[in-house]
């Protein structure tokens, strides 16, 4: 131990101390806990809504979809894509690591004897798509088995629209499904309501429900290769609009070069669900000014103690000068003296923040408004490494903010300090 730091240490500043030293500490010491608390609160909520919001969004919408044939000359859309062997060694090649499947998604009108409700119904293929999302978000019932065809005509339907139907699992409203084209005309089913799900996010909700692939693929008069996307999931939402600039180039490419017949639009998830992923970027500008603004609660309290602490030794400073302390010495000893009610600070912060947020974890006790917040409490993501790096942020900041106003302590001059009392 060097003597700066020893020195430190035998410095009164607790109960030894004078009363303004006591108090200076004490305001010191709860703003360094507060900003430690407030910090890791945001830290960890703003994870929270990323990860949960990012989940529903992947939930709803494939990181890319390769939609229908665009024809440029006309400027017109097919209605289905058709995933032969060529497209599909294609798309696999492009992105090995990545699922691709064929999806469907029809309008319907949902009926009841006495109200209807017009929608979208979406089907996957039942043996690459992984169900996890949407079965988190069943409320009632037993999410169905889409690969049996036993369950044909088994549908699941939004707690909203089962609300405003009057509708319950096990209930037989009519599926009206209405085609592109007038050869198509309208396709009625009479439909089993397996279960009832609740993402939060009301728009969604109110708009989509789900069917067989197969079911939906009857209805539209197609084979198993078609629907209405090709979906290419597994790379997550930060590189899935490069993915999809990179796929639409080869694909473009290999239309102009005539090894494929159409000109297949590409899709991503970044644009499918930028409401969404652009309000979590609104949070992250909300990060940084609540970390600001705590830094200066902790500054300014720090600052104004290593002040008190000055002027409360100003005869133990002059004394040390005299047997010849040199400034550097002086100003380690007080921002050392200084950093040990930062460090007081910041494990009263960490026990309360990070205990708080461990019972919001695992009990969900604060609530939130769904329709606002897409969730129905405020989540909580613990990043353990995050915190250890804004443990050591905090203390790396208290250590620059004191360097300046510590200065003031080595400049006291030992003669004058004879005098003071």
């Amino acid at each position: 131990m060097n003597v700066a730091a020893w020195i430190a240490r035998r410095l009164r500043i607790g109960k030894g101390g004078s009363r303004s030293t006591r108090t200076g500490a004490v305001i010191a010491v709860a703003g360094v806990a507060i900003a430690v608390a407030v910090m890791e609160f945001t830290l960890a909520i703003v994870s929270g809504f990323r990860n949960e919001i990012r989940a529903k969004v992947l939930g709803f919408d494939a990181e890319i979809s390769v939609t229908p044939a665009y024809n440029p000359e006309t400027g017109s859309t097919d209605e289905y894509i058709t995933i032969d062997e060529s497209l599909e060694q294609l798309l696999s090649s492009a992105f090995p690591d990545m699922i691709v499947a064929i999806s469907m998604t029809r309008p319907a009108v949902v009926k009841t004897d006495s109200d209807f409700v017009a929608l979208y119904f979406t089907g996957f293929d039942a043996d690459t798509h992984d169900y996890a999302f949407e079965r988190s978000c069943v409320m009632d019932g037993k999410w169905p088995d889409f690969g049996n065809d036993s369950t044909a005509n088994d549908i699941v339907l939004s707690n909203a629209t089962a609300s405003r139907l009057g509708l319950s699992v096990g209930d037989r409203p009519m599926l009206y499904f209405v085609g592109s084209d007038n050869a198509s005309g309208i396709r009625a089913r009479r439909a089993r309501i397996a279960a009832i799900y609740n993402s939060s996010m009301e728009e969604r909700d109110r708009a989509l429900a789900y069917a067989s692939l197969h079911m939906l693929q009857r209805v539209g008069g197609v084979d198993k290769s078609t629907g209405t996307a090709i979906e290419l999931r597994g790379c997550g939402v930060d590189s899935a609009a490069a993915r999809a600039d990179r796929l639409q180039n080869v694909l473009a490419e290999k239309w102009q070069t005539g090894q494929l017949e159409n000109l297949y639009p590409v899709d991503n998830v970044a644009r499918s669900g930028a409401i969404y992923l652009n309000w979590l970027d609104l949070l992250d500008t909300n990060v940084v000014v609540i970390f600001i603004l705590m830094l200066l609660v902790a500054a300014s309290t720090l600052i104004a103690a290593l002040f008190i602490l000055v002027l409360d030794h100003i005869a133990t400073i002059g004394l040390l000068r005299s047997i010849g302390a040199n400034r550097t010495m002086v100003r380690s000893i007080f921002v050392a003296a200084s950093l040990r009610l930062v460090l007081r600070g910041m494990i009263i912060g960490n026990i309360l923040g990070l205990s708080l947020l461990l019972i919001q974890k695992y009990t969900s006790a604060v609530p939130l408004d769904a329709e606002m917040y897409y969730l129905d409490h405020v989540p909580v993501s613990i990043n353990w490494l995050h915190m250890i790096i804004l443990n050591a942020g905090i203390m790396a900041s208290a250590w620059l903010i004191l360097a300046v106003p510590s200065r003031i302590a080595s400049r006291v001059d030992p003669a004058r300090t004879m005098r003071y009392e």
